[in-house]
Parts: structure tokens; sequence; C-alpha cells
């Protein structure tokens, strides 16, 4: 029978204190899709990777021009041998060129993730401060959340207020 209160009482506890702490939520793939901010680096990251993918598209044009003048008959030795030399250098640039650009892209694009990680960790923390928040969580987290749980909105908008 000690046990059993002991329990109880114990439950009782625990289920007062978690009715004490104040939760929210924010979707992280929202804010991904929804803010301005995201979306303008986001067009700036695609802007650079069409810059990359039309100077490979200019020497791969290069390259086959080459390849023609390489293979045709009329081309003398010596203007073959030349011919082949320079589609080699043009075929190493474009190599290291893809090679740059994918790694290029691929640090511009974690670090604006990391940047909207650290900037939504940051604007969540202000809103737990002043609201009063025990915890803010990611919503996939819960099987079920009330609507008011989730203050993603106001996290996109605080983070595009942001400059």
């Amino acid at each position: 029978m000690f046990k059993f209160m002991a329990l109880l009482t114990g439950a009782l506890v625990s289920f007062s204190f978690a009715q004490q702490q104040r939760f929210a939520c924010v979707d992280p793939q929202v804010v991904m899709q929804e803010s301005q901010m995201v979306k303008s680096r986001r067009s700036q990251l695609i802007a650079k990777r069409e810059g990359y993918q039309k100077q490979l598209d200019e020497m791969s044009k290069k390259l086959e021009e080459l390849k023609k003048q390489i293979d045709s008959k009329a081309t003398a030795q010596k203007v073959r041998e030349e011919k082949i030399k320079e589609f080699e250098k043009i075929q190493g640039e474009g190599i290291e060129l893809q090679q740059r650009a994918q790694r290029e892209l691929m640090e511009l694009g974690e670090k604006l993730e990391n940047e909207v990680a650290s900037r939504v960790r940051s604007i969540s923390e202000e809103l737990a401060k002043s609201r009063g928040f025990s915890a803010i969580v990611d919503c996939s987290v819960f099987f079920y959340k009330s609507p008011e749980l989730d203050i993603t909105k106001e996290v996109v908008q605080r983070l595009d207020q942001q400059k």
C-alpha cells in the first residue's frame, strides 16, 4: 500500500510539473520554404550554379569543335597534335572547374543552412524567454500538437526582418 501511494504521489508530482511546462514548436522545413531571406539566398546559389553551368557548356562546345577538327581527315598531323593538346588542356580545366563549382556550391549551401539554423535558434531563444516557454522543439517530434503550439510563422517573420 505504501509503494502504491508513493508511486501515485510521484506520478501526480510529475503530472503537475508537466502541466506547468509550456512548449512551442517550429517547423524547419516550412522556415526553409517560406522565408524570403532563404529564398533570396537560394536564388543567389542558383544564379551561381547557372553561371558555372554556362562556363561548362561553353567548354563542352569548344571540346566538340576540337574533336571534329581532330577527327577530320583534312587536318594536318602537326595541327592535329596541337588540337589534341588544346583539347586535353580544356578538358582538364573543365574538370577542375566542375570540381571547384561543386565544392563551392556545397559549402555555400551548408553555410546557408547553418546560418538559418543559428538564427532560428536565436529567435526561438528570444521567444522562449519573452513568452515563458520551457522548450521550443522541431514540430515533427510531436505525434499530435495543437495549432497554437506552432510558432513557425512568427519565426519566419522575425527571420525575414533580420538583415
